[in-house]
């Protein structure tokens, strides 16, 4: 999903556009959902496993997992417990440091949401970018992953996870 810009008349300056999330998925073809009920998490929560990781961090993976379990829910799948899982899910989250290098680059960066005038883009911004991914539990292949990306400026509450999660998950086939 990508939001067109009409650029603001005769001032040089474009108008920021909603904050956008570009979203991809795929139910890859040697996958056969059907049976899925139950799945588990390849990893511990960060706060339930070893330590290392800051405050940030593990309130990221909460939201994160509360987001993903959320709609795997409504999709009619349930956590397996301590039983055996049909498959399992991860998931990885990449801040990538961008910037604009032309006014094509900068028009397309305010269309996503940014805010920054042109200097300020041209010198950088932050692009987050969330994967998931399905595996089947019995053969150990992907089944289905999805990447969501957007611009993450004035986002320190992660405010834009769980639309992302959803719109990851909106082609995720319910369970029968």
């Amino acid at each position: 999903m990508v939001v067109a810009l009409v650029a603001g008349g005769g001032c040089g300056l474009a108008p920021a556009g909603p904050k956008s999330i570009h979203v991809e998925s795929e139910l890859l073809p040697w996958a056969d959902v059907s049976h899925y009920r139950t799945y588990r998490w390849w990893a511990q929560p960060l706060d339930q496993g070893r330590g290392g990781y800051d405050e940030r961090e593990a309130l990221l993976d909460w939201r994160v997992r509360h987001a993903v379990e959320r709609e795997l829910a409504g999709h009619g799948y349930a956590p397996a417990g301590t039983g055996k899982a049909d498959f399992v899910v991860s998931y990885d989250v990449r801040l990538e440091g961008a910037s604009t290098s032309s006014f094509q680059d900068y028009l397309q960066y305010r269309s996503e949401g940014g805010s920054k005038d042109m200097g300020d883009a041209f010198i950088g911004y932050d692009r987050g970018t969330l994967m998931l991914q399905v595996t089947d539990a019995a053969t150990r292949r992907t089944a289905w992953r999805a990447t969501a990306s957007a611009i993450i400026e004035g986002d320190a509450r992660g405010q834009r996870i769980d639309p992302a999660v959803q719109q990851m998950f909106a082609q995720f086939p319910a369970a029968r």
